[in-house]
């Protein structure tokens, strides 16, 4: 019969080899990933390493990459915001009309800019003010944010060059587009941000545990309600890049950012339960779906195939974060 002794050592060892797969899982699976789908469409998808298309890559990643920014802050605050994409419609679209209005572009981004941290201000309102869980305040703003536009658009579309001549697609640095600069400049500040600041260290003490985060004297709601403005502030910024690359504002604007922000910030390993992950994280996840959207386009695969391989490696990521948590809670027991 198995003594106490070598049951526990049992338990100690299956919980170890669990714990290092669902890590494994976790944060080296979308890496090695990404390198595979970079070796499968370099041989099967023709023109994929071309100078041009790669910048494509990086000026398509420009918008998403900042939208997916700011929500890595809220969800490692234990939130979500999926109004993201609909903010980022109504916000575009106010800054294309005062543009073709003749107002300066001095006022108008600095306008985008406000427009967005006041959509971030209600969104932020709701949760941490209001106290409603961040997927129903958020979907439900989404849905009125969403309106908002259609209502903004009226049957007309509006068609724009770049708001910001260098930030337009060609405007580049060498071979690197300005705006895939400006976003990286963007991920580099909030990582600082949440690496050295007060602000930092609160995001993922309410991301681990909000009522000892409280107990201990951070301002809880305070915190939660400025990552949602920063997310806004984030959205004005992607609101230019995005009129800018597609050229045109229409009634469905932006509907296609959400589902690959919230997935570039799960991907690459920011959990979904708060308190872990960060924005350099983040970038992984982005550079995932940007290459597997530009591929499946080269290859001319229906483009909702990509959206669907999006969706289930989301589902397939929030999972694996799921079971590493629980892996982790049960070798703790087990450790007491």
């Amino acid at each position: 019969m198995m003594s106490e002794q070598t049951e526990l050592t049992v338990k100690h060892g299956f919980s170890s080899v669990n714990v290092t797969l669902t890590r494994f899982l976790r944060q080296g699976l979308v890496p090695i990933l990404l390198l595979a789908e970079l070796v499968f469409f370099a041989i099967a998808a023709p023109g994929f390493l071309a100078p041009n298309n790669l910048a494509n890559i990086l000026v398509n990643a420009a918008d998403i990459g900042l939208v997916a920014a700011g929500v890595t802050l809220v969800v490692l605050v234990g939130g979500i915001d999926v109004s993201v994409g609909n903010m980022v419609g109504v916000v575009a679209w106010v800054a294309v009309s005062l543009t073709t209005s003749g107002m300066p572009i001095v006022v108008v981004v600095p306008a985008a800019v406000l427009l967005g941290a006041i959509l971030g201000a209600i969104n932020g309102s709701l949760v941490a003010l209001g106290k409603v869980p961040a997927i129903i305040a958020t979907l439900g703003m989404a849905a009125i944010y969403r309106m908002v536009l259609f209502l903004l658009w009226d049957k007309t579309d509006l068609f724009t060059g770049p708001l910001i001549s260098w930030l337009g697609p060609l405007a580049r640095v060498g071979p690197i587009p300005n705006a895939a600069l400006l976003t990286l400049g963007v991920f580099i500040l909030l990582a600082w941000v949440l690496r050295y600041t007060v602000f930092g260290r609160r995001i993922y003490a309410i991301g681990n545990d909000p009522e000892s985060a409280r107990l201990l004297g951070v301002p809880v709601a305070r915190t939660i309600l400025f990552a949602y403005i920063i997310v806004g502030v984030l959205v004005g910024l992607a609101a230019i890049v995005y009129a800018g690359r597609l050229g045109v504002v229409q009634s469905n604007a932006g509907n296609d950012l959400t589902l690959p922000a919230i997935a570039a910030v799960l991907l690459g390993g920011t959990s979904i339960l708060g308190g872990s992950g960060g924005v350099l994280k983040t970038l992984t996840g982005l550079a995932f779906i940007v290459v597997l959207q530009n591929g499946i386009v080269l290859l001319g695969v229906p483009s909702l195939l990509s959206g669907v391989m999006v969706g289930s490696a989301l589902i397939i990521a929030v999972a694996t974060d799921v079971l590493t948590r629980r892996v982790l809670d049960a070798k703790r027991r087990i450790s007491l």
